[in-house]
């Protein structure tokens, strides 16, 4: 598959400094899937905003393939890295392995999105603040933790993602 816009804007953005540290305390903190939330930054960033709604229906569409396809090949690397296993060189190969496949779910994942961008958001009249609309289409994908909200994360992130 040719790649789209939005698989390009995530390759970008999460190889930028600072991008993958934030992506992840979002995921681990606040329960964000970080395509959706690379999704909604994405949307922001080209003035397009995401309501409750729809942000309701992208999670939706992604939700079981995320489930049972992208955490349980991440559960899995994750648990390899640092494995006591007699054979080192083929945990880490192996771990390799199953990252370049997560990789691949996670591309497919966004393929689902961005096929279903047209009809979960809409173009904003005024889009003059491109930060602020991604923040507030990010923070449909966030859950505040304790006294920990996730604003400022997602303030620091699309400063860096615009």
């Amino acid at each position: 598959m040719t790649p789209h816009p939005f698989w390009s804007f995530s390759l970008d953005r999460y190889g930028r400094d600072g991008v993958a540290p934030l992506c992840l305390e979002l995921q681990e903190r606040h329960g964000a899937d970080v395509n959706l939330v690379l999704f909604a930054l994405w949307l922001g960033r080209d003035g397009r905003g995401l309501d409750a709604e729809g942000a309701a229906s992208a999670a939706e569409a992604v939700a079981e393939w995320h489930l049972h396809v992208v955490r349980p090949m991440r559960g899995v690397r994750r648990w390899l890295k640092n494995r006591a296993i007699g054979d080192r060189a083929a945990r880490d190969r192996l771990r390799a392995a199953v990252q370049k496949y997560e990789i691949e779910a996670e591309r497919m994942e966004q393929d689902m999105l961005f096929a279903l961008a047209p009809m979960v958001a809409a173009d904003l009249p005024d889009a003059t603040v491109p930060a602020a609309t991604m923040v507030r289409n990010a923070a449909h994908f966030c859950t505040p933790q304790g006294d920990s909200a996730p604003e400022a994360t997602l303030a620091r992130l699309a400063a860096l993602c615009l």
